[in-house]
């Protein structure tokens, strides 16, 4: 796997079971490390909990690094956002176009992602196949 295509965040082991293991990490936008983020709303920072494989034996606390390509998070956003906002619009203009009130056509527009999501989450089994995230132990130096 190339490292320039590869989405990486340090983290720890929470828990192992195999090779699966869940991961701790910290999300942040952006803008977190700016010198002014207290000020500022917009800085965002969250733990999150990754369920990864690891090709390497692991214990819990080990210092790791979760890596995905980037490939897949494009993914992730076409899946999340730019579909269903592809189905939206276009039932919106379809409706409109065939003679619905503006109001109808909006409100069935949004309505939409309703039953977009909802398969979506029905398929999710399916779909997390495709999105894995893999783990590496972080390298120690030697001194």
């Amino acid at each position: 796997m190339d490292d320039n295509h590869m989405v990486c965040h340090n983290g720890k082991v929470v828990s192992t079971s195999g090779s699966h293991v869940q991961v701790k990490i910290i999300s942040q936008s952006a803008c977190a490390n700016c010198f002014a983020k207290s000020a500022c709303t917009a800085a965002d920072m969250q733990e999150k909990i990754i369920d990864a494989v690891s090709p390497v034996p692991l214990h819990e606390g080990d210092a790791v690094t979760v890596m995905m390509e980037e490939k897949l998070g494009w993914r992730a956003l076409f899946y999340g956002f730019f579909l269903p906002f592809i189905v939206m619009v276009s039932i919106l203009f379809l409706l409109y176009a065939l003679g619905s009130s503006e109001i109808k056509a909006a409100l069935f527009g949004i309505g939409s992602l309703v039953p977009y999501y909802l398969v979506l989450y029905l398929l999710r089994k399916k779909i997390e196949k495709d999105f894995v995230f893999i783990v590496m132990p972080e390298k120690k130096d030697k001194i």
